[in-house]
């Protein structure tokens, strides 16, 4: 079912009533595109088609082709904005003019799954073991750094077949993100990135890629968005497996929504003004360790499009930001807390059209 959600698909949606902002509701059709993020794909969809059931006027078309691609067309200026599940980096965002607003819409922890019939026991691991397993040191099952981790299971004597992104993505990003963070060693050979050269390991596009990877062989282990793997199933029935982490605090946390709000919780008194932070390894006894905002990437100027475009780009993100919270966790995301879209809508306060301001104080 889910396969299905990841695929490239035009939905039509419309802006918000105007009353949210100093000017009159766009008077014809306007077509305003995105693209980006595949983990965001399936609230977008969500969310553009519960906005054209009331806003019949505004066509938005979203191609969940991947962060990086994404990034690449809002720097190219083929979309009006980006869904990435990485933060740009400083010279991604002088490349795309110098002045870009990173506006978090969701966020969601990401899981290691595994494929080990014979195994019903949920697994541990920490994050020097998953290292070191995409470093290719741990090369197999039985090995006694997953044993001392998973006391009284019975691993087989299987290779760890790896699997990991071949697309920019920023589910890599957040990946490799913690990787560095928990391992100086992989920090220093491989590095953070939505595209790395990876030690070990196969390469398959999307999370349908990894998933299918980790399912068609025997010992596959991958990582995966939250919401993909929680709603998903091996062609045989079987739930896609998921393990519980080791957090910064010593405690083995399965990956779940309250999990990632401990986790939010705890870093949202650091964020930088830019709002460029991964939750990555926050201390907290509850707080799960790998996970991440998707953000809604635009220009603070968009001049370069109409000002009927600018009007209905941001009056659809205004929408996504407070209305459409209120339907996160039905598929399996976490909504932005009160503090945090606080932020995020005084960030999105500063979207001007040739330095004329769209949204009302």
């Amino acid at each position: 079912m889910l396969g299905r959600l990841f695929t490239k698909t035009a939905v039509t949606a419309v802006v918000l009533s105007a009353a949210l902002l100093g000017t009159d509701r766009v008077a014809q059709a306007v077509q305003i595109t995105g693209a980006g993020s595949t983990f965001v794909y399936p609230i977008m969809l969500k969310w553009m088609q519960l906005y054209q059931k009331s806003h019949p006027d505004i066509k938005i078309d979203y191609e969940a082709i991947g962060s990086g691609a994404g990034i690449s067309n809002l720097t190219n200026r083929t979309v009006n904005f980006c869904g990435s599940d990485a933060y740009m980096t400083n010279s991604q965002i002088a490349a795309c003019g110098g002045h870009v607003l990173h506006l978090p819409e969701a966020a969601g922890p990401e899981v290691m799954s595994y494929n080990l019939p014979g195994v019903n026991q949920q697994l541990v691991f920490n994050g020097r073991l998953i290292a070191d397993i995409y470093l290719g040191r741990v090369t197999q099952w039985n090995d006694p750094a997953i044993q001392k981790l998973n006391p009284g299971v019975k691993l087989p004597d299987l290779p760890i077949l790896v699997a990991h992104r071949s697309d920019g993505s920023g589910t890599t990003f957040i990946f490799t993100g913690y990787l560095c963070k928990v391992s100086p060693d992989w920090a220093q050979q491989v590095g953070q990135a939505t595209s790395v050269n990876w030690p070990v390991g196969r390469g398959g596009k999307g999370n349908p890629g990894v998933a299918a990877l980790i399912e068609k062989t025997r010992g596959g282990l991958g990582y995966l968005e939250y919401a993909y793997a929680i709603q998903g199933h091996f062609s045989d029935g079987r739930k896609i497996p998921v393990a519980k982490l080791i957090n910064k605090d010593g405690n083995a946390v399965a990956p779940s929504i309250p999990a990632v709000i401990a986790a939010q919780k705890a870093i949202v008194e650091n964020l930088p003004a830019d709002l460029r932070l991964p939750i990555i390894d926050p201390s907290g006894k509850d707080a799960y360790p790998i996970s991440g905002f998707t953000y809604l990437i635009i220009n603070q100027d968009l001049g370069y499009m109409s000002k009927e475009k600018a009007l209905a780009t941001v009056q659809f993100i205004h929408w996504i930001l407070t209305q459409g919270q209120d339907y996160c966790k039905d598929l399996e995301y976490i909504r932005l807390g009160p503090a945090m879209q606080k932020q995020v809508l005084a960030e999105l306060s500063k979207v001007r059209w040739n330095g004329q301001k769209l949204l009302k104080d």
